[in-house]
């Protein structure tokens, strides 16, 4: 099987997605939308500026990854939040901590649909 990659802009959780679909998991690699830049309507934004060196950036490549990790094919999961490398990771409220748990099970969710050969419960 060739890997395939998927995108998703979460913007209510302001996280996106990029899904790497293999044989017997599926990758995720996940950056912390920081803002929204105008896009291509005069007056409306909604181009994603991603977190970089604690600046906003449009281009994914350039930056800062919020965490990555994978879902196999029987549900088990493992989880690195490269954030975290950087400094502790910081939530101002409930929902905040709520956020960082729901991306991931998120991703979990996603690889339901992504994965031919998914058995996870």
């Amino acid at each position: 099987m060739t890997a395939t990659t998927h995108i998703r802009h979460m913007k209510d959780l302001d996280f996106t997605i990029m899904a790497t679909v293999k044989d017997y998991c599926v990758e995720f690699n996940v950056y912390d939308i920081v803002g929204y830049g105008e896009g291509a309507v005069k007056g409306v934004f909604d181009v994603p500026l991603f977190a970089h060196d604690y600046t906003g950036v449009e281009d994914i490549a350039a930056a800062d990854r919020f965490l990555h990790g994978r879902v196999k094919w029987d549900g088990c999961s493992d989880w690195h939040f490269d954030e975290q490398d950087k400094c502790m990771l910081h939530a101002c409220d409930r929902k905040g901590l709520q956020r960082l748990g729901e991306v991931a099970a998120r991703c979990w969710d996603w690889t339901a649909e992504l994965l031919p050969n998914w058995d996870g419960d």
